[in-house]
């Protein structure tokens, strides 16, 4: 029995042979550009961890030898070495003022052999001996300067210490000198200089025992315990430079160099994955890219061989299965250049026109139980169905996107749900007036919506969310910018799972949606703002609010001022979304006892913007009471954050009358001790001296 193969269609032959020819090609040329690709990033680096070592090996020298110096200096001071004749207050102002002037410098300290120990900010633990702590062990048994790295007795931080015994006149040894730069500081200094995201910087020793580390639990570890032997002993050996090891399973790229004149290693290491990576990642994008540029060449040549004889009889063969499945389209001239072709055609359409009644009825009786109340789109039920109907092959490509519309439960918390809604309605607008004929688009969600479009590629898809994001509204909501987040999948072939096809849809929108979220709270935040200002909410400091606020600052968060200020600032925006409620005035909302609502407000404002998070926390609790008869959460007394308690006493000074009848009628209502600087505040500043114990 003779078996005939399948037969395939002039246009799928056509097809397949363009895409052949068009993808051979790709592949050669991609594969040479891949090799050139992983050559240079290769290269770049080596060059990189080169370059980076280099630098740090010229900082960290530096940096040890000018503490090296010190040691030497202060080893000979005659202060020193007699411990300031049992004056330690001379010996600490030396320290003092050497700290001053090293910001690399963490602690420098002496410790005698009698028990003392003379330290700046530090809490001596009980029954500390400095005689027994490794620096001055190590300093004691060195005739140079002693280098360590060891573990804080009182913290548990891990030091660099570089000390000198101190001699006296006599030749004897009367304790020793030290200075100290911490782990934390060291590594950070070398941080700076990092090009890559795991790029790692840390100093060993000839043994290869780690003696400073971004990571202190590796500090006192050895590299040994990661790499060979023989290749270590290579690096000491000054043969070769670069190396590998391996790491919690994760081959690292490394370059080491030796400091001039010492028994340190400086090593700079990388994740081997980070250089590779963006390889494989560059690949996968560049066969993406050709498959589709051979897709799109192969569907041209097609159409163009085939726009005159297959296009015609396929367009009567869709008809034809519209009919059968008893969704007929609304008559249109046909518009064949072909005679027979356009008889076919005139038999289509008695067809169509003796259902189209029966049609429009079945259309309006399904209308109620598949389209979403609020939005008039479809529902839920109604895209599950239509998912599974046009699931089929004669429909791939097959693309679904899903949307989700950004900032939705911020609105709700601070706006109410009915402006949501107007959101959601808004969105749906939007997404409607860019849909084709074809197109299903459906509300599956409070805030979601998707979009099912036969014979749509992922370029089509990523053009058609172009328009949305075009179509959006320029204006605003009571503030809430009006933005949503998309993602699709593509279904190409019957294997293709729609479930997998759906979830990939979801998962590429809620990627996407963790940036546009985050970008639409940000112009909320900042129109909210602009809408404040414009009420009058928000304003420039007046110079007395900047001078009190400056004054107070400086007498009691130095390191606050500027987040000071912008809390202040921002202290009232929360009364925005009130007046929308038409509440005429400030004076107006403080009678209906609304006011107690608005630092909740300002809180869920501002929260929702990195820029401002800082000041939330002390916008929502600046209208507590000393006394706790304060809202929202009833605090009193120092159990109120520091900057609202300034806030609320700044606020009342400046609005109060000349002979301070606000701080004086409620001065329960306020910290007195800021009270106290405030009406002892001048145009040289605050008496620091009358309120001390702040905090």
């Amino acid at each position: 029995m003779k078996f005939r193969h399948k037969a395939l269609t002039i246009k799928k032959e056509i097809f397949l042979m363009s895409f052949a020819f068009l993808a051979t090609v790709s592949l050669v040329f991609s594969g040479v550009f891949l090799h050139i690709l992983y050559r240079k990033n290769m290269e770049n680096a080596g060059n990189s961890l080169r370059e980076c070592n280099a630098q740090i090996v010229i900082y960290t020298e530096g940096m040890f030898h000018e503490n090296e110096s010190i040691v030497n200096i202060l080893s000979r001071a005659d202060t020193i070495v007699d411990g300031g004749s049992g004056n330690p207050a001379a010996v600490l102002k030396i320290y003092d003022a050497i700290l001053k002037d090293n910001s690399n410098i963490t602690y420098i300290y002496s410790g005698y052999a009698d028990g003392r120990l003379y330290i700046n900010n530090y809490d001596i633990p009980d029954n500390y001996d400095p005689t027994d702590r490794p620096w001055y062990q190590a300093a004691v048994a060195s005739d140079g300067v002693a280098r360590l790295v060891y573990e804080d007795a009182a913290n548990g931080e891990w030091l660099f210490s570089q000390s000198k015994k101190l001699v006296d006149d006599e030749g004897n040894v009367v304790g020793a000198v030290s200075v100290d730069c911490s782990n934390e500081l060291i590594s950070r200094q070398l941080s700076t200089r990092y090009q890559y995201a795991s790029q790692r910087s840390f100093i060993t020793d000839l043994s290869g025992k780690v003696l400073i580390h971004p990571d202190e639990r590796y500090i006192n570890d050895t590299i040994l315990n990661y790499m060979e032997k023989d290749s270590w002993d290579k690096i000491i050996a000054g043969k070769v430079s670069y190396g590998e090891y391996q790491k919690n399973g994760i081959k690292a790229m490394a370059y080491f160099e030796q400091f001039p004149g010492t028994d340190f290693i400086v090593c700079t290491a990388i994740n081997a994955r980070e250089v590779t990576q963006p390889i494989v990642w560059n690949m996968v994008h560049l066969l993406f890219m050709l498959a589709g540029l051979s897709l799109l060449f192969g569907f041209l040549l097609s159409r163009v061989l085939l726009y005159r004889f297959g296009g015609p009889i396929l367009e009567l063969k869709r008809r034809i299965e519209n009919v059968v499945r008893g969704c007929p389209e609304e008559y249109r001239e046909a518009g064949f250049y072909n005679a027979e072709l356009n008889g076919i055609a005139d038999s289509i359409t008695i067809i169509v026109k003796n259902i189209a009644k029966k049609e429009e009825q079945r259309k309006e009786a399904e209308y109620t139980s598949f389209h979403d109340s609020m939005t008039g789109l479809y529902n839920r039920r109604f895209f599950s169905e239509e998912l599974r109907r046009l699931d089929v092959k004669r429909n791939y490509p097959l693309c679904i996107i899903c949307c989700d519309v950004n900032g939705l439960k911020l609105v709700n918390d601070v706006f109410g749900h009915d402006v949501g809604d107007q959101l959601i309605c808004r969105v749906a607008e939007s997404l409607a007036g860019v849909c084709r004929a074809d197109d299903i688009l459906a509300r599956v969600g409070g805030d979601e919506f998707a979009l099912l479009l036969p014979h749509t590629s992922g370029e089509d898809a990523e053009g058609i969310i172009a328009r949305i994001r075009e179509g959006f509204p320029a204006e605003n909501i009571r503030g809430a910018q009006i933005s949503a987040s998309f993602g699709y999948g593509v279904k190409k072939k019957k294997e293709d799972s729609i479930a997998v096809i759906l979830r990939s849809a979801d998962q590429m929108m809620y990627r996407r949606k963790l940036t546009e979220s985050e970008e639409m709270k940000q112009q909320t935040v900042a129109n909210i703002i602009e809408a404040s200002a414009k009420e009058g909410l928000v304003t420039e400091l007046t110079e007395k609010e900047e001078h009190a606020l400056e004054q107070l600052s400086a007498a009691l968060c130095p390191g606050d001022e500027a987040l000071l200020k912008q809390a202040y600032r921002l202290r009232k925006i929360g009364l925005c979304s009130l007046f929308q409620s038409n509440m005429k005035n400030e004076e107006e909302i403080m009678l209906s006892g609304i006011n107690r609502r608005h630092t909740d407000n300002s809180y869920r404002i501002l929260s929702a913007s990195g820029e401002y998070r800082g000041a939330a926390g002390y916008v929502l609790h600046y209208t507590e009471h000393w006394d706790g008869s304060g809202w929202p959460a009833g605090l009193a007394g120092r159990d109120i954050p520091l900057l609202s308690r300034v806030i609320a006493a700044v606020d009342a000074f400046v609005s109060e009358n000349a002979d301070g009848f606000r701080l004086k009628q409620h001065d329960g209502w306020y910290d007195p001790e800021i009270t106290a600087l405030l009406q002892n505040l001048s145009e040289d500043g605050i008496q620091q001296e009358s309120a001390p114990g702040v905090s």
